[in-house]
């Protein structure tokens, strides 16, 4: 149908009315109506101008039908996920903030969404810390991009974090962990903490590990990160318990990944990540299964770094093999009691023959 004598901003395409018009930022948009009304067009076509005068005039407004979901999805695809910190395992607890408007995730939500994390799933505040982390930039990066005009975390302030750890996992702990793991038949924890305890890589350089990164019958084997937390490669010797460990998962010649991923009650088999990504609920479990109070993943990674340091390894080795940077080592001397009785004991050999006791009663 021709579109002359037609109201300005509408045309015929068909047999249904359009309109055209330009948006608050100057792009113009064709909407269809769906009517064949003239009238009706012309109304929707008034309304749509009116809407843009008012984002025009008063930009907030226009932030009204945003929903915090296009604002998630905004800064993911364009930011979040080409970071090497993207926290991915952690952003499913924010999907039941998705399907509220943008505008409803005010301060009080959000500070009332952390403390819910923190009484119902006993979330460190570390982990609290990376969520608010992750709110405060998706709004940050959408105001930034003049996809919104507030940010509702800023007002909420971080949580304290607790003082540092002083535990140290004994052998006696981890060997306890090995049996209850032979009992549960975990073949794939007990590798992965073998794995840990022997090499003190963290958990997130040893879950993507693909078989082509071991190195199993070289001369001296060894295991490549590529990349790790601190953004250097590193090649660190396996000892012949792992090496022998690696070669008994289920794994082994079937996949191209050591610890592949596996279907689960939220994951059936469209995994975001082809391998696993988080062992710490069987963690968590064996370790509750073997009497083994208070013990983090990550603290396998203390007990390989202090284990070195009570043999006197020199710190530039230990870094190299680590990945630690020499001021990051200092604090480990602290976390084995033995370490400590190592220490007061060398001091005191520097007084024997010196001081003696019945001297010091004196």
């Amino acid at each position: 149908m021709k579109s002359e004598g037609l109201p300005q901003g509408v045309f015929w395409r068909g047999n249904v009315l359009w309109i055209r018009y330009q948006d608050d930022e100057g792009k113009m948009v064709k909407e269809t109506t769906g009517q064949r009304s003239v009238k009706v067009a012309e109304q929707i076509y008034n309304k749509r101008k009116t809407e843009v005068a008012m984002a025009i005039n008063f930009p907030s407004r226009k932030f009204k039908r945003v929903s915090f979901k296009e604002l998630f999805d905004y800064w993911w695809e364009n930011h979040a996920k080409h970071k090497p910190s993207k926290f991915e395992y952690l952003t499913p607890r924010l999907e039941k903030l998705h399907k509220l408007k943008a505008r409803h995730i005010t301060s009080d939500l959000v500070r009332n969404f952390l403390h819910g994390l923190q009484t119902d799933e006993k979330l460190s505040a570390s982990s609290l810390n990376h969520y608010r982390t992750i709110l405060n930039s998706v709004f940050n990066y959408a105001i930034r991009n003049k996809k919104y005009d507030e940010n509702p975390v800023r007002a909420v302030p971080t949580f304290p974090a607790a003082p540092g750890r002083d535990r140290f996992t004994t052998s006696a702990e981890i060997l306890k962990f090995f049996e209850k793991c032979d009992e549960e038949e975990d073949i794939e924890l007990k590798v992965f903490v073998i794995i840990a305890a022997t090499t003190g890589l963290r958990k997130g350089s040893i879950l993507p590990r693909k078989y082509t990164d071991v190195f199993l019958d070289e001369e001296i084997p060894y295991i490549y990160v590529g990349k790790t937390k601190n953004g250097d490669p590193i090649r660190i010797p396996l000892a012949e318990l792992a090496v022998e460990a690696i070669k008994s998962l289920p794994s082994y010649g079937q996949s191209e990944y050591l610890f592949p991923a596996k279907p689960n009650v939220r994951f059936k088999g469209d995994f975001k990540k082809p391998h696993a990504w988080d062992l710490g609920k069987r963690f968590r479990r064996v370790c509750g299964l073997a009497e083994i109070n208070d013990l983090r993943i990550h603290d396998l990674r203390h007990f390989a770094t202090t284990v070195l340091f009570m043999e006197e390894i020199p710190d530039a080795m230990i870094a190299k093999m680590t990945g630690h940077r020499s001021r990051e080592l200092r604090k480990y001397q602290h976390l084995s009691p033995e370490f400590k009785r190592q220490t007061v004991e060398k001091i005191a050999e520097k007084l024997s023959g010196t001081v003696t006791v019945s001297e010091l009663s004196q």
